[in-house]
């Protein structure tokens, strides 16, 4: 190793140093927010309620090794401009077709593109990329009317 690296090196060190420090914080936060919950749980089992029964805040998705960062929304928009027109399923065999996938015989991989095709496209609702038409297994999505579009400040 040359000496022109020891600040490179010992920088890294330090930080990665910093990291195992803070993951051991973490664990140890982790740890006593469990045991709390155990003492919360056994609170509301003498009120007659099961804590396990209650809805948790939060939720951490767990990211698609088949999609990159953005891809979903890209791919929502790029064949909304294309075809006018879409459904969540069009989406799907798009992006399963695209990837070397088959549609019919990945069920269950369908099932899981179609379900994160679907927050994706609620997300673009939410914020005014798109309008849904519809409800239920026919709900279709269309970009909005110009006239109802957010206006934008920068392009």
């Amino acid at each position: 190793m040359s000496d022109g690296n020891t600040f490179l090196i010992s920088g890294l060190k330090a930080k990665r140093s910093a990291m195992a420090g803070r993951i051991v914080d973490l664990r140890r936060e982790l740890y006593r927010l469990e045991a709390d919950l155990v003492h919360v749980d056994a609170v509301l089992r003498l009120y007659g309620l099961e804590g396990s029964e209650l809805p948790s805040k939060g939720h951490v998705s767990i990211r698609s090794a088949y999609f990159a960062r953005n891809e979903l929304s890209r791919r929502c928009r790029d064949l909304l401009r294309e075809r006018g027109t879409i459904s969540a399923d069009d989406v799907t065999v798009s992006a399963m077709l695209d990837k070397g996938l088959d549609p019919e015989t990945e069920r269950r991989l369908r099932t899981d593109f179609t379900r994160r095709i679907l927050v994706t496209l609620h997300d673009l609702k939410k914020i005014g990329q798109v309008q849904q038409v519809g409800r239920g297994k026919g709900t279709r999505w269309t970009l909005p009317d110009e006239a109802e579009q957010p206006t934008r400040l920068f392009s």
